[in-house]
Order: C-alpha cells, then sequence, then structure tokens
C-alpha cells in the first residue's frame, strides 16, 4: 500500500468522522457556503460547465448561464455532504419514502428472466440512488470505475453495503462476460451513458451535438435480448423521485454500429427533457462530454458573482 493511499484515506476518515459530529442541517449549511467560496473564488471547472451548459440551452443567454451555475455549484458541494450522512434517521426516512415511477413494469419485467439493462445518467443524489435498491432488495449490478486509492474504493463500497447487501459492484475493467452473467442470473445491471469514449465510443447525438457514448448497454441488448430501461433520480419539492421507464426499440436481427447507436440513441435522448428541468442536479455537468478541447475562460463581473 503507497504511503500516499494511507494519508488520503485517513484525511478522509478525519473529515467524515468530523461532519458527523454536526446536525444534518449545519452540514449541509457547510457544504453551500463551501459551494459560494468556490463559486466566488475558485470555480472549478466554469469553463467545462459553462460550455455544457450552453450546449443544453442554446439560446440562453450569459447572465442568466451565470445565475444557473451558481446554483449548480451550491448542488455540487451539498452532494459531496450528503455522500457522508446518507446514514441519518432524516435522510435514510427520505430514501425509504422516496416516489417510484415504473417500478411494476421493473419487476414484470424481471419475470422474464433475462435480467434488465438499466441505463442512468450521473446527477446529485445518486448515492441515495444506490442505497434505495439495496433498502428494497432488489437484484442489481452497478458497474462502477473503481478509484484509484484502493482504501477508499472499499470504504465506499462498504458503506453503501450498510443499506443492504443486494447491489453487487462489478469494475468497468471487468469486460462483457462479467455484465453478461449478471444479466443471465436475472439481474439489474446499472450503466452510465452520460460519459465521453473518445476513440472508441459510439458517436450519436446528444443535445444535438455529436457524443462518443458506450457502446456497452446497445451490445449487450444485441446479445442477450434483455429489455433497456431509462432510469433517472432526483429531489423535487423535498422529495425524492426515482423514475423507471422502458425504451421502445425495434428487433434487431444484427450486431452492428448502425443497431448500436440506433440504440444509445434511443436512449439517450430520453434524458434531454429531465436534464432541462433539472440541470443543477446533474453532476456531468463537470465532465468533458463533448471534446477535451474548446473550453475558453468564462468572464464574470462583480455583479455576476454576487448577484
Amino acid at each position: 500500500m503507497k504511503p500516499k493511499h494511507t494519508l488520503e484515506y485517513a484525511l478522509l476518515r478525519s473529515v467524515i468522522f468530523s461532519l458527523n459530529l454536526l446536525p444534518v442541517k449545519a452540514i449541509l449549511f457547510l457544504c453551500s457556503t463551501i459551494g459560494y467560496i468556490a463559486w466566488v473564488i475558485f470555480p472549478f471547472r466554469l469553463h467545462v460547465a459553462y460550455k455544457n451548459l450552453s450546449t443544453v440551452f442554446p439560446n440562453c443567454n450569459h447572465s442568466s448561464k451565470l445565475r444557473l451555475m451558481k446554483k449548480v455549484y451550491f448542488q455540487f458541494t451539498r452532494t459531496f455532504g450528503l455522500i457522508f450522512i446518507l446514514h441519518r434517521k432524516s435522510l435514510l426516512s427520505l430514501i425509504k419514502n422516496a416516489e417510484i415511477t415504473g417500478l411494476d413494469e421493473v419487476k414484470s419485467a424481471l419475470k422474464d428472466g433475462k435480467g434488465i439493462i438499466l441505463t442512468t445518467i450521473h446527477a446529485s443524489w445518486f448515492e441515495a440512488y444506490f442505497a434505495w435498491f439495496n433498502l428494497h432488495d432488489l437484484p442489481a449490478s452497478l458497474i462502477y470505475q473503481k478509484q484509484s486509492n484502493p482504501l477508499s474504493d472499499e470504504f465506499f463500497v462498504r458503506q453503501r453495503s450498510r443499506y443492504g447487501t443486494s447491489l453487487q459492484h462489478l469494475s468497468s475493467h471487468e469486460g462483457m462476460k462479467a455484465y453478461q452473467k449478471a444479466l443471465s442470473d436475472n439481474r439489474i445491471l446499472i450503466v452510465s451513458l452520460d460519459q465521453s469514449y473518445t476513440g472508441r465510443g459510439a458517436i450519436i447525438p446528444f443535445f444535438k451535438t455529436p457524443l462518443a457514448c458506450a457502446k456497452g448497454a446497445p451490445i449487450l441488448h444485441l446479445r442477450t435480448k434483455a429489455p433497456v430501461f431509462t432510469s433517472v433520480y432526483y429531489m423535487d419539492n423535498g422529495k425524492l423521485h426515482i423514475d423507471f421507464a422502458k425504451v421502445a426499440l425495434p428487433t434487431y436481427t444484427e450486431i452492428n454500429d448502425e443497431n448500436i447507436k440506433d440504440i444509445a440513441t434511443r436512449s439517450i435522448a430520453l434524458y434531454e427533457p429531465f436534464i432541462r428541468k433539472y440541470p443543477e442536479q446533474w453532476f456531468s455537468l463537470f465532465h468533458r462530454l463533448w471534446g477535451k478541447k474548446g473550453y475558453p475562460a468564462i468572464k464574470r463581473s462583480f455583479k455576476q458573482i454576487f448577484f
């Protein structure tokens, strides 16, 4: 084990311990304050988030985008605080009492024994989303990217298991055989779509802009005939919502690039209305989705920063 990893992990656990000495409202206030300071002094990845927001809202003016970005920073820092206090009674109750749409369709699809390819996107309440699967004992397998620090990686996996053990973790390096095995075991395979795979992804339109989308979900459907679903999770009026919906797909007879692109396009297009409605809860605003270059610095006036 590298000394760097041990020190990082010790710092992580110290922060978590200190945070949990505070009441939930104080923690959320602290996280919002950090978000405000970040927005004013060090707006990390502002140029990336601004360009992504411009792609989602091409007709939105500069000042309006900056006002929205301010909300994004508040939500971003609150998300990190929530990761460490999700076990608190008030937040756990929020997850248990979440409003779910489309769950009957999910359970019905599982009766066919092919499993489910459950696509999703990166949103703020992702840990609550994962906890919900464990709390409701649904057989789910999450494809996730392991952290470089093995101690931190094991910690977050262990954190999720405190709510149950039905959610399994599959590394993004395990490959298609492991994912097909999960489907053959009639599990719900959770796959994120809003990632850029430049050089090896399927080029499809996302907000009318080419995105190199992962091919995994389409290929798995073509190989196994497992149904493809979408899922979004979000807060609205103080209530957690999780919505599931089956993607309407035609019958495909072969595995080729045209069919892969068609499945990916049909699936990811269904997320556009959600992102337009809840942009501040879309975590991938800070990811370089549409290319690695072309992110100019963003100018902000005193008024645009503070008002």
